[in-house]
């Protein structure tokens, strides 16, 4: 008689979803992850996959849901965009339910800037203090810490650090 399991293994549409600031790392770093993943065959979302007129915001959290593995690339300006922050909440959301794994890159910014909130993050959430509610804001903030906790990859102009958890 076969077992049957009450755990739903989902069918992911892509292997990996790019989260990122395009002004900081669209024209380098990206460029070249995004090369050397699809040179391996590794099926990766990008959003330049979606097409003109598509509604992005809500087809982006689908293809995040869609996704094994979610590689957030953290830059200098990625808390400036609310738009990355509402990603990165989808992130660690399908992270709790899905066990999608998240690895945090931090791209020519200190980790410890994002995990403090310090620096151009600290200044982006207080910029959308401003504009947002505070509960939006805190869960940002509160987003933001978890997913640079993670075991994850430091990449600055001199040298390459693996950061474990």
């Amino acid at each position: 008689m076969a077992s049957s399991s009450s755990a739903v293994t989902p069918l992911w549409k892509y292997d990996v979803f790019l989260s990122f600031r395009g002004a900081d790392v669209r024209h380098n770093f990206l460029r070249h992850l995004y090369d050397a993943l699809d040179q391996n065959e590794i099926e990766t979302f990008i959003d330049y996959k979606l097409g003109a007129g598509e509604e992005i915001s809500r087809i982006l959290l689908e293809k995040i849901e869609q996704s094994n593995v979610s590689i957030v690339i953290f830059s200098k300006n990625y808390a400036d965009s609310p738009w990355c922050l509402e990603e990165l909440e989808k992130i660690l959301e399908c992270r709790q339910t899905l066990q999608q794994i998240v690895i945090p890159v931090f791209y020519h910014v200190d980790p410890t800037h994002v995990r403090e909130l310090s620096n151009s993050y600290g200044n982006a959430l207080s910029e959308h203090q401003k504009k947002i509610s505070s509960d939006k804001v805190d869960n940002w903030k509160r987003v933001l810490i978890e997913i640079a906790d993670l075991e994850g990859w430091h990449f600055n102009d001199t040298k390459t650090k693996r950061l474990l958890a």
